[in-house]
């Protein structure tokens, strides 16, 4: 049995009457790669910020090495850091930010300066390393970003959303990174709301959403969760409201409506022989459906019937 690196019992946390983690629980194995997937609201930022330390005044317990995470300081040294926010400083050149961050780790002078290069080679801006980081691509600022959460050899990397607001050839190569810091040996906790981010990245995902963890498991494990069926988008001008009392009319034997949402809706059929007269049912009532797709279940289902909403709400 894989012991575990990281258990979280029963995290609670409130803003007011607005409630950021509801008894969250979740534990990650030595070297896993675990995607948090879940929408903006669900809890993902308050998580990392707790686990990270800037955040206070919860409920609950974090045990990580087999004790209380909160209880040793020296714990946190072996945990790296990569914030939605750009924790560097603009005026200071790469290498500069590389050996100010992990002189704060009493990493000896000879070995920081290795480990630096090494880093900004691994994240491809060595050719970049004494240019002053104000110039930098968007891009370019994620991937020094990353680079800094790991100047330290961490044992445990969090990531809060790593590459929003990148082309897709720098979040290609934080993915990639972020592969490979797992094959290392790094347990990894990589919060996103983009389901491809976790599919091409983790090895285990766990949807999340409302502060609590909704389902977990590997993508195959977790596609089995909606079973064989088609899945029918249906995308038009029309209400929640109208949607949902029309499809009620329909005999929807083996139907299973995933969710429903204004201008949107997903549906399941264990029979795809069933989609025809849906659609006609659709029609002869003169919805306003602009678009239908039929897909194959996938991780988006997964979501949609975990939650009753996409991850764009």
């Amino acid at each position: 049995m894989q012991q575990h690196i990281l258990e979280i019992k029963n995290l609670s946390k409130s803003y007011g009457e607005t409630v950021a983690l509801a008894n969250f629980s979740l534990d990650l194995g030595k070297g896993e790669v675990l995607g948090l997937l879940g929408p903006n609201g669900a809890g993902k930022t308050t998580l990392i910020s707790i686990l990270s330390g800037t955040l206070r005044d919860f409920t609950g317990s974090v045990t990580f090495k087999g004790q209380d995470l909160f209880a040793d300081r020296g714990l946190k040294n072996l945990i790296g850091i990569v914030p939605q926010e750009m924790a560097f400083y603009e005026d200071l050149n790469a290498t500069e930010n590389l050996l100010f961050w992990g002189g704060l780790y009493a990493i000896p002078e000879k070995e920081l300066k290795k480990r630096a290069r090494e880093l900004l080679a691994l994240v491809e801006l060595g050719a970049r390393a004494r240019e002053p980081v104000k110039k930098f691509s968007g891009g370019m600022k994620r991937r020094l970003n990353v680079a800094i959460g790991l100047i330290h050899r961490p044992e445990l990397l969090l990531l809060d959303e790593p590459t929003v607001g990148i082309d897709v050839q720098a979040k290609m190569s934080i993915l990639d990174i972020i592969r490979n810091v797992g094959r290392e040996g790094t347990s990894v906790v990589f919060t996103t709301h983009q389901l491809s981010e976790v599919e091409q990245t983790c090895a285990r995902i766990a949807i999340m959403d409302r502060g609590t963890i909704l389902a977990q498991g590997t993508l195959a494990e977790l596609i089995r969760i909606v079973g064989e069926k088609e899945v029918v988008e249906v995308s038009g001008e029309f209400s929640a409201a109208a949607f949902s009392a029309i499809i009620q009319q329909f005999d929807g034997n083996g139907m299973e409506v995933l969710s429903v949402t204004d201008n949107q809706a997903h549906l399941a059929f264990a029979d795809p022989e069933r989609i025809p007269a849906m659609m006609q049912h659709l029609f002869q009532r003169h919805l306003p459906i602009a678009d239908l797709k039929i897909k194959s279940p996938n991780l988006e289902a997964v979501f949609l019937k975990m939650t009753g909403r996409s991850l764009r709400d």
